[in-house]
């Protein structure tokens, strides 16, 4: 079964997925890196916020330099040097693919010659049906939180906002936002959730998990894993959250906890 995670430059996520797939005796076969150009730094410090609250700059500038933040903890799930795809790729030998898009006819037709069995979205963007058709099973997913409840940005951070289910799911993608084939849903529990940065660490640790238990087995069978359809009704779609409820939903998780 031929392997290849779609990822970007600027990700670390390939190597997150990587690592874990080769703690279950997988390797990719091949990295396919898309190369979106750089956003401005404002942009990049304003997603940042977005996604992992107003302590986010503070802890990466900490992760940065090895320091621990004033309570004594690192930040969540971040230990050690983190790769982006093309390092990751040199240090553990696996043919990178550089492409300029995902989209364009070229870059296609690069794909197609690969003939790859199974695709797994590792910190790519939005993929577009032409792609999607491409490898022999598919494309799979890692979603931070409960499909089909919960659909699109920030869902972890919605889901624990609205009090409801904590949790990532595991999905084939299709052309629709986060509406894909459902495989299997991982719950994740509330207690030591003591901000939006453990929040998002603990569904991304459930998550990786499932994702590469999940390939393993593949590997192992040699076949692809039942899946349900969703139901477009059955959820709705959610948008980053603005800073404001971020900071109220921070203040609420550090009470709680």
């Amino acid at each position: 079964m031929k392997i290849a995670l779609l990822t970007h430059r600027h990700s670390f996520k390939c190597a997150v997925i990587g690592s874990a797939l080769a703690a279950r005796g997988v390797q990719p076969d091949v990295i396919v890196c898309e190369q979106p150009p750089l956003a401005p730094a404002g942009a990049r410090l304003r997603q940042l916020i977005l996604e992992r609250g107003p302590r986010g700059l503070t802890d990466k500038l900490l992760s940065k330099f090895g320091t621990r933040r004033e309570d004594g903890t690192t930040e969540p799930g971040h230990s050690g040097q983190r790769l982006d795809a093309a390092s990751y790729a040199a240090q553990h030998a696996i043919p990178l693919v550089d492409l300029p898009d995902l989209a364009s006819s070229a870059s296609l037709d690069r794909l197609r010659a690969e003939a790859i069995d199974l695709m797994i979205h590792s910190g790519a963007g939005i993929l577009r049906a032409p792609l999607l058709a491409l490898p022999r099973l598919g494309v799979l997913n890692a979603h931070m939180g409960v499909l089909p409840r919960y659909r699109g940005m920030n869902v972890a951070e919605w889901a624990a906002w609205e009090n409801g289910p904590l949790g990532a799911t595991l999905h084939w993608i299709d052309p629709g936002i986060d509406t894909g084939r459902i495989i299997s849903t991982v719950p994740v529990a509330r207690q030591g959730l003591r901000d939006v940065a453990t929040l998002r660490h603990a569904v991304d640790q459930a998550q990786t998990a499932a994702l590469a238990d999940l390939v393993a087995r593949m590997v192992a069978s040699g076949e692809p894993p039942a899946a349900t359809p969703q139901r477009r009704e059955d959820g709705r779609q959610y948008f980053t959250m603005h800073p404001l409820i971020v900071e109220v939903l921070e203040q609420r998780l550090t009470q709680s906890a």
